[in-house]
């Protein structure tokens, strides 16, 4: 008897000291796991997925008011659209490491900081694409899907590349990076129409002076790693600012052409223009310092500002 009740307490010892060994291996594992889903999360480009997605939600917004749009049509266009999107950011990342990994802004990302291997950034990104184009050619319609497998092809494989070779990439990349309001508008609508242009050129046009003003106030860091950023080579910072300014003006004239869309016409007239107004005096601010590093973060702060305020004013004057 003393036996049996001494098996069964190393049974009970056993028992216990599985359930801690198993503890203490899946406590390793539940973190990685969790390191993983964060180094996925943040091969997205979470910050710039965010942005560039909610230009695609006012894109169908805009382009699906006054009718009924079905449930899965917009499910279908803001899973497809996110997937595309963070699709192009992490084969950008797989492509660039070791690029990534000579600026301090950068190094810090999932492949360059070993968190993830470039295999896996590829497989990763490719993964999202694929899944991205599918969702919209099922679910939407074979417009928006074209303009999703373009804008990845675009992205990753032209502007990326074309980076350390010529400032003409800025140009390149700016056709993806405006491409998902007009898709948001061509999910609800079903084609394409002078609207879609607009939301297009707007984005478009916008993104000059943004980026512009990052490659100027990391123009050490770019030109370390070898990328060529900057409107054209050895371009002094008074040339940058004067082509932000005018890229600016060029912006507010397209925010302008949106008024005989919109209900409230003279009501979103004046919006616009005061919003074109602060975003003009950030530029001007940036031409009359441009040595100053405070100029170019004022057209930063004012361009990450002005396109989702402006598209919230578009849609509150339909």
């Amino acid at each position: 008897m003393h036996r049996l009740l001494r098996s069964r307490g190393e049974l009970g010892y056993n028992k216990r000291g599985m359930k801690t060994a198993m503890r203490s291996v899946s406590a390793p594992l539940s973190g990685l796991s969790m390191q993983k889903l964060r180094a996925y999360w943040l091969l997205s480009k979470p910050r710039v997925t965010i942005l560039v997605w909610l230009t695609t939600v006012a894109g169908l917004v805009l382009g699906g008011w006054g009718q009924t749009l079905q449930g899965e049509l917009i499910a279908a266009t803001l899973i497809g659209s996110w997937l595309v999107i963070a699709s192009a950011n992490a084969l950008n990342q797989a492509i660039e490491w070791r690029r990534d990994a000579q600026m301090p802004r950068t190094a810090l990302r999932p492949i360059p900081s070993g968190m993830l291997s470039p295999l896996e950034g590829w497989l990763i990104g490719a993964v999202w694409g694929v899944l991205g184009v599918l969702i919209l050619a099922v679910w939407v319609n074979g417009a928006v899907a074209w303009l999703g497998a373009v804008s990845i092809l675009l992205y990753a494989f032209a502007y990326t590349p074309l980076k350390p070779q010529t400032h003409f990439s800025t140009a390149i990349g700016a056709i993806p990076g405006a491409i998902p309001p007009m898709a948001g508008w061509v999910a609800a609508q079903g084609g394409f129409s002078l609207e879609a242009w607009l939301l297009f050129a707007l984005q478009f046009v916008w993104q000059f002076p943004h980026f512009w003003a990052i490659a100027w106030l990391y123009r050490d860091d770019y030109a370390r790693a070898g990328f060529r950023m900057l409107p054209y080579p050895d371009a002094s910072a008074a040339a940058t600012a004067r082509l932000a300014l005018g890229y600016t003006l060029a912006m507010v004239a397209i925010s302008l052409m949106f008024t005989p869309f919109v209900t409230h016409g003279w009501l979103y007239l004046l919006g616009a223009l005061t919003l074109g107004y602060w975003a003009t005096r950030a530029a001007l601010h940036f031409l009359r310092s441009p040595d100053s590093a405070q100029g170019a973060r004022s057209v930063l702060r004012s361009s990450v500002l002005y396109l989702p305020l402006l598209l919230m004013w578009m849609i509150l004057n339909l």
